[in-house]
C-alpha cells in the first residue's frame, strides 16, 4: 500500500515523463469509451433512443464549456504559483483556491438551476425533428445531465492545484473513473431507473473524475480557505481564459447546430454521427492534444525570452511528431473503418446498416484527423505568442463554413443527383435510401480542412515562416510511408479474408489486427530505411527505458476535459 501510495502521489517534473503518463491513461480512458459505447450501440443500435441520450449532452455541454473561463488549468496554474511562491507557504495559494471554488459553485448552480427551467425550450429549439414524447425524455436526460459540469469544473479547479506540483498521476486516472461510472450507469442503473439511469451514470462518472483528486490535494498540505471574494485574480483568469472558452463554445454551438440538422434527418443519425466521431476523437486526443499541451510550455517560454529560433525548432519537432503519428494512424483508420466499426460496435441491436453507416461517416472523418491533431498545436503557438484572438476569428469563419457546407450536402445527398450516387457506391449501400448523415461528416472534414489551412496562412504572416519550415523531406518521408502502409494494410486485408472466418466476432478481429500490423510494419520499415528522424528520436527514447530523466523547468498543464462524453 505505501508503494502504491508513492505511486499515487509521485511528482512528475519532467515534461516527456508527463507527457507519457497523460496519454497512457488518455489511453486506458479511451479504451473503456469504447467499451461504453460498444454497451450503448448493443442494447440500443443506432436508433431514437440513443439519438435522445447523446442529444441530452447539448446543453449540459455548453455550460461546462462556458464555466472553463474560471476552471481552465491553463490560467489557474500560474496564478496559484505565483500565489503559493509570495511567502514560501501555502496561505495566499489556500485563500486564491478556495475564492475561486466558492465563487465557481454559487456560479454553476445559479447556472445550472436556470438551464434547468428553460431546458424544454432548450430541446424544443436545438431539436426540431423531435417528436413530444422524444422531447420530453430529452428534457428529463439533460436536468440530470447538469450535475456533470458541476462535479468537471470542481475537479478541474483541484487538479490544477496539484498540477501545479507536478502530480500527474492522479489526473490521468480520474478519465479513467469517469468512464467506469458511465459503464456503471449502462450495466447498472438503466436496470433501475430505464434510460435515466444513462444520466444518472454520466453523473457518477463526473463525480469520481472530482473525488479522485482530493487524496492528492490533501498529500501536498493544501487546505482551500472558502470565502466569496470577487477578486482581481478571479477576474485575470477569466480574461486569460476567455479566448479559449470562446472557441471552444463555437464548437459547441456547431455541434449543437449539426445535431439539430440530424435530428431531423432518419432515426438514429445522430447516434452515427456521434458514435463515428468518438472514434475518430481518439487519435487526435491521444497525439495531438497530448504532443501540443506537451508543447505548449516551450513555446511559451521561447515566446517571451524572444528566442525565435529555439520557438521554431520546438515547434517544427512537435509539428513533425503529430504527422508522424497522426497520418498513419489517419490512414489506417481510413483502410481499417469497417472492421474497427464491426469489432468495436457490431452487436446486439447495432444492425449491419448501422454498421456501413457508421463506417462510412468514419472514412470521412479519418480524412480530418491529421488537420484537428495539428490545429492544437498551431493554436498552442498562437496563444504562446500572445496572439489569442485572431485563432478564435478563425476558428468563428471556419465553423460557418463548415456548417454552410453540412446544409449544402444534405441538399445534395437527397434522393437522386451525383454525389448521392457517388456516395452510395463508394460506401457500398446500395440498400440504405436516406444517406444525409454522410453530410454531417463532410461538413466537419471542410471545416477542419479550412481552420488548418487559414492557420497556416495566418501563422506565415504572424511568425513569418510556414509550419514544418525546412522539413520537406521528413513530410515525404511520413506522407510516403503511411501511404504504403495503408496500401499494405488493404492488401493484407484481402489476403486474411482467406484466412479467417469473416462471419464470427474472431474472425474479423483478426482480419483487423493482422492488416493494421502488417500496415504499422510497412510503414516503419519504410522510415527506418530511410532513416527517418522522428523514427530515430522515438527509438533513442524507448531505449533510454522509463527512468525519471533530469527535471525539466517548464510546467505542463494537462488538458480539462472539453466536452461531456
Amino acid at each position: 500500500m505505501t508503494r502504491f501510495g508513492k505511486i499515487f502521489n509521485r511528482e512528475h517534473s519532467n515534461i516527456h515523463h508527463a507527457a507519457f503518463w497523460l496519454a497512457m491513461f488518455g489511453i486506458l480512458a479511451d479504451i473503456l469509451g469504447l467499451f461504453r459505447d460498444r454497451l450503448l450501440a448493443g442494447m440500443f443500435g443506432a436508433s431514437r433512443t440513443l439519438d435522445i441520450y447523446y442529444a441530452a449532452f447539448r446543453v449540459p455541454d455548453f455550460i461546462y464549456t462556458l464555466m472553463l473561463l474560471f476552471t481552465a488549468s491553463t490560467a489557474i496554474i500560474p496564478i496559484f504559483l505565483e500565489k503559493y511562491a509570495e511567502k514560501k507557504d501555502s496561505a495566499a495559494a489556500e485563500a486564491f483556491l478556495g475564492s475561486l471554488i466558492s465563487f465557481f459553485t454559487i456560479l454553476i448552480i445559479v447556472l445550472a438551476a436556470v438551464a434547468f427551467f428553460l431546458m424544454p425550450f432548450f430541446m424544443s429549439l436545438f431539436l426540431p425533428g423531435f417528436s413530444a414524447g422524444d422531447l420530453h425524455t430529452a428534457v428529463l436526460l439533460g436536468r440530470i445531465l447538469l450535475l456533470s459540469p458541476i462535479f468537471l469544473g470542481l475537479s478541474n479547479i483541484i487538479s490544477s492545484a496539484t498540477q501545479s506540483f507536478n502530480r500527474f498521476f492522479v489526473y490521468g486516472l480520474s478519465g479513467v473513473f469517469y468512464n467506469i461510472g458511465i459503464i456503471v450507469g449502462i450495466a447498472v442503473f438503466y436496470k433501475w431507473f430505464g434510460l435515466m439511469g444513462l444520466a444518472y451514470g454520466v453523473a457518477l462518472g463526473a463525480f469520481l473524475h472530482m473525488a479522485v483528486q482530493l487524496p492528492s490535494l490533501s498529500s501536498v498540505g493544501i487546505r482551500p480557505k472558502f470565502t466569496l471574494k470577487w477578486d482581481k485574480d478571479i477576474r485575470h483568469i477569466a480574461w486569460l481564459s476567455l479566448p479559449r472558452t470562446l472557441g471552444l463554445g463555437i464548437s459547441q454551438i456547431t455541434l449543437t447546430a449539426l445535431t439539430a440538422v440530424a435530428s431531423v434527418l432518419a432515426s438514429g443519425s445522430i447516434t452515427v454521427f456521434n458514435l463515428a466521431l468518438n472514434l475518430q476523437g481518439i487519435p487526435i486526443t491521444i497525439i495531438g492534444l497530448s504532443y501540443s499541451v506537451a508543447a505548449f510550455p516551450a513555446l511559451a517560454s521561447f515566446s517571451l525570452k524572444k528566442a525565435r529560433s529555439r520557438f521554431e525548432e520546438h515547434f517544427n519537432s512537435a509539428f513533425l511528431h503529430i504527422l508522424f503519428w497522426a497520418l498513419p494512424f489517419s490512414v489506417l483508420l481510413l483502410v481499417l473503418r469497417a472492421q474497427v466499426v464491426r469489432i468495436i460496435l457490431g452487436s446486439g441491436n447495432f444492425s449491419w446498416s448501422d454498421t456501413r453507416l457508421t463506417a462510412a461517416s468514419l472514412f470521412i472523418l479519418s480524412l480530418a484527423v491529421v488537420f484537428q491533431s495539428l490545429f492544437y498545436l498551431l493554436v498552442r503557438a498562437f496563444y504562446a505568442d500572445g496572439e489569442s484572438w485572431r485563432p478564435l476569428i478563425i476558428n468563428l469563419i471556419s465553423a460557418l463554413l463548415s456548417l454552410g457546407a453540412a446544409f449544402w450536402f444534405v441538399g445534395a445527398l437527397a434522393h437522386g443527383g451525383f454525389l448521392y450516387d457517388f456516395s452510395r457506391n463508394l460506401f457500398r449501400l446500395p440498400d440504405i435510401e436516406d444517406i444525409r448523415v454522410l453530410a454531417l461528416s463532410l461538413g466537419m472534414l471542410v471545416g477542419a480542412a479550412l481552420n488548418f489551412i487559414f492557420l497556416s496562412f495566418t501563422f506565415r504572416v504572424i511568425f513569418g515562416w510556414f509550419p514544418a519550415k525546412g522539413s520537406l523531406r521528413s513530410v515525404l518521408e511520413i506522407s510516403a510511408a503511411a501511404v504504403f502502409g495503408g496500401i499494405g494494410a488493404y492488401w493484407g486485408l484481402n489476403v486474411f479474408a482467406y484466412v479467417f472466418d469473416l462471419h464470427t466476432f474472431f474472425g474479423i478481429l483478426c482480419q483487423g489486427f493482422f492488416a493494421g500490423i502488417l500496415g504499422i510494419l510497412i510503414d516503419i520499415g519504410i522510415l527506418w530505411i530511410l532513416k527517418n528522424r522522428q523514427l530515430q528520436e522515438i527509438h533513442k527514447s524507448l531505449m533510454a527505458g522509463f527512468e525519471e530523466p533530469p527535471k525539466d523547468i517548464h510546467q505542463v498543464a494537462a488538458p480539462e476535459p472539453e466536452k461531456l462524453p
